[in-house]
């Protein structure tokens, strides 16, 4: 069960901390579902390495911050089920998705807190996971390319 799925319908908002962000390899899926940018957030989380793309966790501590974008979603129903699947999240079967969807609360740069919809790495996909300390997969990938 997804938590929060019965608020889904008044939750038209997704934060985005990876490849969906703009600039990246999975943004292309957004720009289709006609997803509406509204403004750069943080999340308290961890942010973990998974190769090709990262995952967050909530955070086990406190200052642990994931910096990310948050979209607006023109039909949340839909766009949702699409993007389950570029996550590869089932529904259906939680325990057997990398990622899970639920509502996380996110704060803005100016202080106020939004909810919106999150990919959340699971437990057993994080295990053994290099953490990425700085929490912007954006500033990371950015260093690497110049080492």
């Amino acid at each position: 069960m997804i938590p929060g799925l019965s608020e889904a319908v008044d939750c038209h908002r997704l934060f985005v901390y990876g490849t969906l962000r703009h600039g990246f390899e999975r943004h292309h899926h957004l720009e289709r579902l006609g997803a509406g940018f509204r403004r750069e957030a943080r999340v308290a989380a961890e942010l973990f390495d998974l190769g090709r793309y990262p995952g967050a966790r909530p955070a086990s501590g406190k200052g642990k911050w994931v910096r990310g974008e948050v979209f607006e979603l023109r039909q949340p129903a839909h766009d949702l089920r699409v993007l389950d699947q570029v996550e590869d999240f089932i529904p259906a079967a939680p325990a057997r998705s990398e990622f899970v969807r639920a509502l996380a609360e996110v704060v803005l740069a100016n202080g106020a807190r939004q909810t919106t919809w999150i990919y959340w790495l699971t437990a057993k996909a994080r295990a053994g996971r290099r953490r990425i300390a700085c929490g912007d997969y954006a500033a990371w990938r950015a260093r690497r390319a110049m080492i």
